[in-house]
C-alpha cells in the first residue's frame, strides 16, 4: 500500500513528465491505431497545454471532452493536468437533455468532440447560448484538434497539489439528475498503486482494454494502472467480440478488463481449439451482474485468473474494494487492503454483523484518494458523506474474514448496458411526455446478465399513450442505454403503508406478458460502440 509520503508521484502531471524522461522510448499507450511512447505522451500534452492556456484556460477551468476513444482524449486529460484545468470527459450516449445538462452544469470553457458525436453538440448549440470553443479530432481548420497540437508558447508554470481536482466524472443519482464526481490528482495515482497490487504487475506484462476513456475503468484500469506500472496499454476504440481475441494474441497482452455483458458475450461464442491460445494470466472481474454460469465458464474455458472488484466513482474509483490474484475466495468481490475501510450498515447507520444484509459504506484511509464532493452540489455531498461514512447506496455483506459480497442496487438503481443508471432521471424524463401522470422504473433481468429497463406508466384520466411513440421520444431524450425496452401500463402502483412509497419490488416480479416490448417493435438496439 502506497501512500503520500512514499509515493514516486502525487499529481498525474508529475507522472507523465517522470515517465517522459525517464523512458522517452518505451511504449506506453495505443488507442484504436495510434501509438505514443513515453517521450512523445509527454511532449504531445505538453503542446495541448500550452495551447489551452493561450486560449485561455486556467488552474480550475473545465475542459470537456466527448469522443470515442482516441488518443487525443489522453493528450486533453493530461494537457490539462500540465495547467491545473479540470478534465471533464462525457459519455457518447449523451444526447438531448441529458447531454444539454452535463455540458451546463459542467460549464466548460472549451470542448474536444470527434465527428461522431458533433451532430449532438450542433443541434444542442443551436438551441442555446453557449459559449465555449470547440476542437473536433480529425478535422482541419481552425477548429481542428491539430490547432491545439501545434509547437507554440512554453508551458506556464503552475503550482499542482494533490489534492487539486483533476477529473470531473458525471455518474447517475437515486434522487436527481447525473452528479459530478470530483476526483483529485492523487486519487488517480493511488488507483496506479492499486492496480500494481490487484493484478500482481510483473516484467514484461502488456494491458488490453476494451472500457470507455469517459468512464473510470476505462481511464483507472486502461489508462493509468499501466502508466503508473510502466507496463505498455493498448486501448480499442470500443468492444469488438470478433476482435476481441485476435488483438490479445496481436498484442501480447496478459492483462485484460471485459466486464459484465462483455463476458456473456465471449462465453457465447463458440468453443474452439484457440480459446486458451493466448497469453493472458488475469482479468478484471465485474461478474456480479452476469449469471453464475457464466463468470465460472469464463475462468474455466478460457484459463484465466479473475480479480474481482467493487468500487464505484465516489470512493476514487476502480479496485478500492478488490480480491487479489490467487484468492481464496474467487467469488468475493475483496477487501480494502489497508486503502479504506468498509462497513455495512443499516437504516440508522449502525453496523450490521458478519452475513447480515445491509448498505455498503466506505471511507478513506488515505488523504485524496476519495472525491472531493459532488461539483456544484454541497448539498449531496453531506448527504453522501453522512456520519462520516460514505453512503454507495449499494447492498451487500461481509463475511467472518472481512471479505465483501455485493449483493445489488437500492431500488432506484439499474444496471445495463455496462453502466450504473439512476430510475429516477428517466422517470423526470418520462413524467413530461403528454398524458402520463406517473412513471416509476425498474430493472428486471437481461438475457446477457445486468438488466432490463422497464417503465411502468399511470395515466391521466382520459389520456392514452401509443409505447411506441414514446420511446421513439424518449430516445431523443436520453442516452440508448437508459430508453425503456419494456413498457407497461399499470392502474394504481403498489404502495407501502408507512410512507405510501412504491413498492418496486413488486413491480420487478412482475412478468413481462403483459408488457410492451421495443425489441418486438424495433428489433434488438445495439448501443454505438459495441461490434460484433
Amino acid at each position: 500500500m502506497t501512500t503520500l509520503a512514499d509515493a514516486a508521484w502525487v499529481t498525474i502531471d508529475d507522472l507523465i513528465r517522470s515517465r517522459g524522461r525517464e523512458r522517452p522510448d518505451a511504449l506506453a499507450v495505443e488507442v484504436a491505431g495510434q501509438a505514443l511512447t513515453y517521450g512523445e505522451l509527454d511532449v504531445r500534452s505538453d503542446r495541448v497545454a500550452a495551447n489551452l492556456a493561450a486560449f485561455g484556460i486556467g488552474k480550475g477551468d473545465r475542459v470537456a471532452s466527448f469522443a470515442y476513444n482516441a488518443i487525443e482524449q489522453l493528450l486533453t486529460w493530461f494537457g490539462c493536468m500540465k495547467i491545473g484545468a479540470v478534465w471533464v470527459p462525457l459519455n457518447v450516449a449523451l444526447t438531448g437533455g441529458d447531454l444539454a445538462y452535463s455540458v451546463e452544469d459542467a460549464g466548460p470553457k472549451l470542448l474536444v468532440l470527434d465527428s461522431e458525436t458533433r451532430p449532438k453538440v450542433d443541434e444542442l448549440a443551436a438551441q442555446r447560448d453557449w459559449q465555449f470553443r470547440i476542437f473536433e479530432i480529425g478535422a482541419t481548420g481552425s477548429q481542428g484538434f491539430s490547432t491545439l497540437l501545434a509547437e507554440g508558447p512554453p508551458v506556464p508554470q503552475v503550482a499542482i497539489a494533490p489534492g487539486d481536482p483533476a477529473v470531473i466524472i458525471y455518474t447517475g443519482g437515486t434522487t436527481g439528475m447525473p452528479k459530478g464526481v470530483e476526483l483529485p490528482h492523487f486519487a488517480w495515482i493511488a488507483a496506479g498503486y492499486r492496480y500494481i497490487e490487484a493484478f500482481d504487475v510483473r516484467p514484461g506484462d502488456v494491458h488490453y482494454s476494451v472500457l470507455a476513456l469517459f468512464h473510470n475503468g476505462g481511464l483507472m484500469i486502461g489508462c493509468i494502472g499501466p502508466l503508473v506500472a510502466g507496463i505498455p496499454t493498448h486501448i480499442e476504440r470500443w468492444f469488438s467480440v470478433s476482435r476481441f481475441w485476435p488483438r490479445i494474441r496481436e498484442t501480447g497482452a496478459t492483462i485484460i478488463d471485459p466486464i459484465g455483458t462483455m463476458v456473456t458475450l465471449l462465453c457465447q461464442q463458440p468453443d474452439g481449439p484457440g480459446d486458451r491460445d493466448h497469453a493472458v494470466r488475469v482479468s478484471l472481474g465485474v461478474l456480479s451482474q452476469v449469471p453464475a454460469d457464466i463468470a465460472t465458464a469464463f475462468r474455466s474455458r478460457f484459463g484465466i485468473d479473475v480479480v474481482n472488484v467493487y468500487s464505484l466513482s465516489e470512493t476514487g474509483g476502480v479496485l478500492i474494494v478488490h480480491n487479489k490474484v490467487g484468492s481464496p475466495k474467487p467469488e468475493a468481490n475483496g477487501k480494502g487492503w489497508g486503502w479504506c475501510e468498509i462497513a455495512i450498515l443499516d437504516e440508522h447507520d449502525r453496523p450490521k454483523p458478519p452475513g447480515a444484509t445491509g448498505e455498503i459504506c466506505l471511507r478513506p484511509t488515505k488523504p485524496f484518494t476519495f472525491m472531493l464532493g459532488y461539483f456544484n452540489k454541497p448539498e449531496r455531498t453531506v448527504e453522501c458523506w453522512r456520519n462520516l461514512w460514505l453512503h454507495t447506496g449499494d447492498l451487500g455483506h461481509l463475511d467472518e474474514d472481512g471479505y465483501l459480497y455485493f449483493t445489488g442496487r437500492q431500488a432506484h438503481w439499474l444496471r445495463t448496458g455496462g453502466e450504473n443508471v439512476s430510475a429516477y432521471e428517466i422517470e423526470m424524463v418520462i413524467s413530461r411526455y403528454e398524458g402520463i401522470d406517473e412513471a416509476v422504473v425498474v430493472g428486471v433481468p437481461a438475457a446477457l446478465g445486468e438488466e432490463e429497463v422497464k417503465l411502468f406508466v399511470k395515466l391521466k384520466p382520459g389520456s392514452s399513450v401509443d409505447p411506441a411513440e414514446l420511446i421513439r421520444w424518449a430516445s431523443k431524450e436520453l442516452a440508448a442505454f437508459k430508453v425503456p425496452r419494456f413498457v407497461e401500463q399499470i392502474d394504481e402502483f403498489p404502495r407501502s403503508a408507512a410512507k405510501r412509497e412504491v413498492e418496486r419490488h413488486k413491480l420487478k416480479a412482475l412478468s413481462n406478458d403483459k408488457a410492451w416490448d421495443a425489441h418486438a417493435v424495433f428489433g434488438r438496439r445495439r448501443a454505438r460502440g459495441t461490434a460484433v
